[in-house]
């Protein structure tokens, strides 16, 4: 069976292109182990991961902030989704540099109940670093406030993986010591 030359260019010009999209853009691939989020991804991915925490979500950020006068700004929520699973039970300790986080949003979770604390004043904490369940770690250049979020471009990785999670958890907690 002979089979038309036009046919086989096209099938192969198709396969070539869905190789070329994953290299061409790595954002649009997602698999078990890690998955790319850019930009205004991050809010509805890191919201779902903390939503879905069952023991633990230890963090280390250089700034988060709270708008009172925004109460559903998406900064809002994620702060009290965190509050909310402390409240249910997880694990939840967060560790911020003093230079711009919004003292508000730490008297606020102070107040309810959460583990945040200033990092020691000889370091600047610069990290954008969030583990969940030892098991996820998010990584990259957001930080919690509305341009982070919302203007600024920005780049993360969340990885699936126990190992690496294992090593933020020994960073963290000596950050959290040194604290």
């Amino acid at each position: 069976m002979k089979v038309n030359s036009n046919i086989t260019f096209f099938i192969g010009l198709f396969l070539s292109g869905i190789i070329m999209l994953f290299y061409i853009s790595p954002s649009l691939y997602v698999n078990e182990s890690y998955i790319v989020i850019n930009d205004d991804e991050y809010f509805d991915y890191v919201f779902e991961l903390i939503d879905g925490a069952e023991t633990s979500i230890h963090i280390v950020l250089f700034e988060i902030k709270y708008y009172d006068k925004y109460p559903d700004s998406k900064i809002n929520l994620l702060v009290e989704k965190l509050i909310d699973k402390n409240k249910n039970g997880v694990d939840v300790k967060i560790i911020v540099d003093q230079f711009l986080t919004d003292p508000r949003a730490v008297e606020i979770l102070n107040q309810t109940g959460v583990n945040i604390k200033y990092d020691s004043t000889t370091r600047t904490t610069h990290s954008k670093l969030i583990i969940i369940d030892e098991k996820i770690v998010i990584i990259g250049s957001t930080n919690w406030s509305h341009y982070s979020l919302t203007k600024n471009r920005e780049s993360n990785i969340a990885l699936n993986n126990k190992e690496i999670a294992k090593n933020f958890e020994s960073y963290f907690e000596e950050v959290w010591i040194n604290s």
